[in-house]
């Protein structure tokens, strides 16, 4: 099973909570990323795409956040490199968006964060667990732009078939997951075609295991139609 996960209200968890400090509200945004991954494997989920940092959050967020961001991606980045929850765990770590963007928009700071991915996935690359993409600096129409630049540069056709292969992430989500708000946000426009929404009305920050387990449960239930 892969599902797909829009991780929001990290802001208005901040207000709510009367949090003032915005890079401890991410901090508590990304140890509940750490529990998704093991809730997620320990409930029989093969892959996880996990909604980390949009185009439209580089375009549109102030420098100071995004700032943030990259040193927490980075610290992150060096954390799980050496995380004995994810190597037991066999966790494979793909990082997948425009990297390009990264280098472009920070400079030596966006070349030294690639590198750090290129080592996470070359250091998880066999593992035979849970796969875990991480879609920073992505979007879903830019997705679908770069797999046909991407077969026209090759002097390929154009069927289902190729742009899947060209695809950022290339499989498809049986389910997805957004907390706190009820919208896809450009996020895995082409493999979403027959996947399953689950919108649930809790900031990220409050999501729990119990509300993933009812979440698979009553996926368990739906009749899949496929188009039939």
């Amino acid at each position: 099973m892969h599902v797909g996960i829009i991780p929001d209200g990290n802001r208005r968890y901040m207000k709510k909570t009367g949090i003032d400090d915005l890079e401890k509200a991410y901090r508590l945004g990304i140890d509940r990323f750490y529990d998704l991954v093991e809730w997620c494997d320990e409930l029989g989920v093969n892959e996880v795409t996990m909604y980390t940092l949009s185009l439209e959050n580089l375009e549109n967020r102030s420098k100071e956040e995004l700032y943030i961001l990259m040193n927490l991606f980075a610290e992150n980045t060096m954390k799980v490199l050496n995380d004995e929850r994810m190597h037991n765990r066999e966790i494979k770590v793909n990082i997948c968006g425009n990297r390009l963007y990264l280098t472009e928009y920070f400079g030596e700071r966006g070349v030294e964060l690639n590198q750090k991915f290129h080592k996470l996935e070359e250091k998880t690359r066999n593992y035979g667990g849970m796969k875990l993409n991480l879609a920073i600096a992505y979007g879903g129409r830019q997705e679908i732009i770069n797999a046909c630049q991407m077969i026209m540069n090759n002097g390929g056709e154009f069927t289902e078939e190729s742009i899947q292969e060209n695809l950022w992430i290339k499989s498809y989500p049986d389910l997805i997951i957004r907390t706190s708000e009820g919208r896809l946000s450009n996020f895995l426009l082409w493999q979403s075609a027959y996947s399953e929404f689950y919108f649930v009305d809790k900031l990220w920050e409050e999501f729990q295991r119990d509300d993933l387990v009812d979440v698979l449960e009553d996926f368990g239930d739906r009749e899949k139609r496929f188009g039939r």
